[in-house]
């Protein structure tokens, strides 16, 4: 059975904001360097500008693909399959030592978003962690003020999945 979730890849989030900082530090630093009449130390101060611009935009058009992308968690007899835009994992259904889910919300901006997390842990002390969106707009108004309700467990997907990884680990 395959399961359809909005999983965020950390390590994308992590290097935007490394990239936008030092971005932000090259541009205090680039009137500094165009002052200079060596072109040599103008050109690094403009094209490390440029690059890290080009960097950022590239790296953000790789989290609206992940965004979009998701997760995929396959359950077969003996296996669970978890793929993602930079990988596949395949953890076997008798290796599974424990299963915790949870929920959670964050703000956004100014609306508060309900999420679920679960972990998996696996053979030898290792762990997966999946998250997925647990909340609905509710109608056009919900829409236009960003107001999110959150669902009940039955209906967020990473919940059915976790069920039914357990009804198979039986």
């Amino acid at each position: 059975m395959k399961f359809k979730i909005r999983h965020e890849f950390k390590p994308i989030i992590i290097s935007i904001c490394i990239i936008s900082g030092l971005f932000v530090i090259s541009l205090f630093i680039l009137p500094f360097t165009q002052v200079s009449d060596n072109i040599v130390i103008h050109g690094i101060g403009t094209f490390s500008c440029a690059g890290l611009l080009a960097l950022l935009f590239l790296v953000m058009i790789v989290y609206f693909i992940d965004r979009a992308v998701g997760a995929t968690i396959k359950v077969d007899d003996t296996t669970v399959t978890v793929s993602q835009l930079f990988g596949r994992k395949k953890i076997d259904i008798d290796k599974i030592e424990d299963m915790e889910i949870e929920d959670y919300f964050r703000r956004e901006i100014r609306r508060r978003v309900y999420r679920m997390k679960l972990t998996i842990y696996y053979s030898g002390g290792r762990k997966l962690v999946l998250k997925d969106n647990a909340s609905k707009v509710n109608g056009f108004w919900g829409f236009v003020t960003g107001e999110r309700e959150e669902l009940p467990y039955q209906e967020v997907t990473l919940y059915q999945a976790c069920k039914y990884i357990e009804s198979k680990m039986k």
